[in-house]
């Protein structure tokens, strides 16, 4: 009878070591589960059944914390991993100037980042996992956009009919010809003839002031493909 429980013991004991040999299987625990195993193999050779029952037990019971030690860290290793996943993410958002296109979404994930962090320090690998992939979530919508023109150059009438009116309806302008006003009152001082509208010369730069708030940087290149302008009623 001693010898079947211990032959049973010493299987469960090799079933746990080979589940721990996966990774992170040169833990104290793991260490002492062989060392024990061997003596109980030992034991038993020499017909100490009793001996070696107990060190098979013991040798079962390392194993069995070894597992769950292995168990922890791989959980610990995916909160990690998901965690840089969102910081790098979060980074990337940062440098595209996200804080301005996207603020609600940068906000939320932010406050998902932090949360996840604190469950990171307290251990708790499921809290981390579930914040990290929140903030991926809300990011999920962040991408990259070109700035809206700020200047544009006119260009000779016969090749593009520059006007205010023209430039005013080009969509990353106002995407509306009858705001051509607002680019008027804004370079009226540099034109030739600040009362005649209609007159404005090639080589000009054009000043487009912000009309909604929207954030406006350099000069319109007709070769970047910009987001249409969008006012906040629409």
């Amino acid at each position: 009878m001693k010898k079947v429980l211990l032959l049973t013991i010493l299987f469960c004991a090799v079933a746990y070591a080979g589940f721990a040999a996966t990774t992170w299987d040169n833990n104290e625990f793991q260490r002492k589960s062989r060392s024990l195993s061997l003596q109980a193999e030992e034991a038993y050779d020499e017909g100490d059944y009793d001996a070696a029952v107990e060190y098979a037990r013991e040798a079962e019971e390392n194993a069995r914390l070894s597992a769950e030690y292995i168990e922890k860290m791989l959980a610990r290793a995916d909160a990690e991993k998901k965690l840089l996943e969102a910081r790098t993410r979060y980074a990337w958002a940062e440098q595209t100037n996200a804080d301005r296109y996207f603020p609600a979404a940068m906000k939320e994930a932010s406050a998902y980042i932090s949360q996840a962090e604190g469950s990171f320090a307290d251990e708790d690998w499921t809290g981390t996992q579930s914040a990290a992939e929140k903030a991926l979530q809300a990011l999920s919508s962040v991408r990259e956009i070109v700035p809206l023109p700020s200047q544009y150059i006119v260009d000779k009438w016969d090749a593009t009919r520059d006007c205010f009116w023209n430039i005013a309806k080009n969509p990353a302008i106002y995407g509306d010809p009858f705001m051509w006003e607002k680019l008027y009152e804004a370079n009226r001082k540099a034109l030739k003839r600040p009362g005649n509208p209609h007159l404005i010369m090639p080589g000009m730069t054009v000043e487009i002031p912000s009309i909604e708030g929207e954030y406006r940087e350099g000069i319109y290149d007709p070769g970047v493909e910009y987001e249409p302008f969008k006012k906040n009623d629409e």
